[in-house]
């Protein structure tokens, strides 16, 4: 396999795939979702929803892209050798078009005879069957007729194979492609994702929604059969680069070497902070692109809480004045901008930056303060863990100044109990996401050939002439769509009206909330 860069790899995919007859499908932005209840868009495939089911989409039935996501689920985790909150998902997709033995043969194809990946060293995954869907042999079929041996063949469980956007929507068996990423030349008989995971790394993945499951989880064959891919590009560079994380990478290396530079430190000796500035630093870049600012709420709180995760780290390494954090910022911008391509506006990206940090440093002088309050009255070798917990949850006080204060002042605080609770929180926060995701889904689902709303709250303030559209449940919560509303709808930032809707059996109903799916205005009434 030859070295490939990361422009180098663009181009091929946008090669091939145009070969393919497919069409460029323009990236969503990050926030696509504001107009539904997903905080970032997470996935390639999230903007092509509404068109799984049968819709045609105005650009035709085969697209592709290279779609940017957000994902801080487990932002904690960042800083390992391969969480990363921004990455870029390259994507295909047949809507009714195209099947499983295309799907199959061309995914082969490009990364044999497009990237020269060694076919010895590929394995995959294919669906068992369970009690609702038989195994995927028909998948497995095509592996074999383009010559992947029995033995690199797993039959995996749904837990594994199955893929869906949601409980209640198009789902169907995937097929996931492994590459082998240990120290021997070739892998050994029966190395499959099955028998030696540990030194399989997952390159590729396609979808086939085949199904339809309703709320009762009965599965229904689509009159439309779709193919959604998925293969996540900085970990197509490490591969392709021959290096151990995706942050030895050109995505990453000339970032890290500008924090090496600017603070004369070693990477090898500091690397989880180094990647903790640098992906935090990128993610940060794309959502004030695209109109996030640093806040107490929303997506909001995430950018900032980012910003100053990176700014502590990049603190902790090594204290610097001012002027040269205020240089190694605008010039971080600059790099991103450039090894990306978007000739974005990084001054005002760089202000954004720059603002937000210098708060935060308020926010450490007030927490320090407060610190030393708890230091001084403490009669104790152990300062109470509900305070320090209180620090960086209210506050965001970072935990490491915390123990290095504390250690001065021959302190020491309850690690255990620490991470425990932060655990605990992390978990909630999942939890959140999923059911934010899941309602995202469930609402959508209701909402299948639903023209967009026509906006008239610039005209008029009331309408007697509303034609009632939908009029569904979701989680307990009761949602109206009309043709037409003069409600203004939540745009983060701009409060949406509360007012009163009547119904055409007479019922007065409270409209008290309004959001906006892809055009379309949800009415939250009670």
């Amino acid at each position: 396999m030859e070295l490939i860069s990361s422009k180098q790899l663009r181009d091929h995919w946008n090669r091939f795939r145009v070969s393919k007859q497919h069409v460029y499908l323009p990236e969503s932005s990050l926030i696509w979702g504001k107009e539904s209840t997903a905080m970032f868009n997470i996935a390639g495939m999230q903007q092509l929803i509404p068109y799984l089911s049968g819709k045609d989409h105005p650009l035709g039935k085969r697209l592709f892209n290279i779609q940017k996501c957000i994902r801080t689920v487990d932002i904690d985790e960042v800083g390992d050798a391969s969480h990363c909150t921004f990455f870029e998902m390259m994507g295909n997709r047949s809507l009714g078009d195209y099947f499983k033995k295309e799907a199959v043969q061309w995914s082969w194809e490009f990364l044999v005879d497009e990237l020269w990946f060694d076919p010895k060293k590929l394995a995959v995954t294919v669906f068992e069957g369970d009690k609702d869907t038989a195994e995927d042999k028909e998948t497995a079929g095509y592996w074999k007729a383009i010559g992947v041996p029995e033995d690199k063949i797993a039959y995996m469980p749904a837990a594994n194979n199955r893929r869906s956007p949601g409980p209640v929507w198009p789902c169907g068996p995937d097929t996931e492609i492994f590459y082998r990423i240990g120290n021997s030349k070739f892998p050994p008989k029966n190395s499959n994702p099955s028998t030696d995971e540990d030194n399989r790394l997952e390159v590729w993945n396609n979808v086939f929604m085949e199904f339809y499951r309703d709320e009762a989880g009965k599965l229904t064959k689509l009159k439309n059969q779709n193919v959604d891919t998925g293969m996540w590009f900085e970990r197509m560079c490490k591969v392709l680069q021959w290096k151990e994380t995706v942050f030895d990478t050109d995505i990453f290396a000339p970032l890290i070497q500008l924090i090496e530079n600017t603070l004369n430190i070693h990477y090898a000796w500091n690397e989880r902070r180094c990647r903790i500035i640098v992906d935090h630093v990128r993610t940060a870049f794309f959502l004030i692109k695209d109109g996030i600012v640093p806040s107490n709420e929303g997506r909001g709180y995430v950018l900032r809480r980012l910003i100053r995760r990176m700014y502590y780290n990049f603190m902790l390494l090594k204290s610097v004045e001012e002027n040269v954090f205020v240089s190694f910022i605008t010039t971080m911008v600059t790099f991103v901008d450039a090894l990306m391509e978007t000739n974005a506006d990084t001054k005002t990206i760089s202000i954004s930056l720059i603002k937000e940090i210098r708060q935060f440093q308020k926010t450490i002088i007030h927490g320090q303060k407060l610190l030393d309050e708890l230091i001084k009255w403490s009669a104790k070798k152990t300062i109470s863990w509900k305070d320090i917990f209180k620090l960086y949850d209210t506050f965001w006080f970072p935990l490491e100044l915390t123990k290095e204060i504390l250690e001065e002042n021959g302190l020491s605080i309850d690690i255990a109990w620490f991470e425990k609770e932060m655990e605990a929180q992390q978990e909630r926060s999942r939890a959140w996401s999923k059911d934010m995701f899941k309602q995202w889904i469930d609402r959508a689902s209701h909402l299948q050939w639903i023209p967009p709303t026509t906006f008239i709250g610039y005209d008029v303030m009331e309408s007697e002439g509303m034609k009632l559209l939908k009029d569904f449940d979701v989680t307990g919560q009761r949602i109206l769509v009309f043709d037409a509303t003069p409600f203004y709808a939540d745009s983060w930032g701009q409060v949406w009206d509360r007012w009163i809707v009547v119904v055409d059996n007479g019922s007065q109903v409270n409209v008290v909330q309004v959001q906006k799916y892809n055009g379309i205005f949800l009415h939250f009434v009670g």
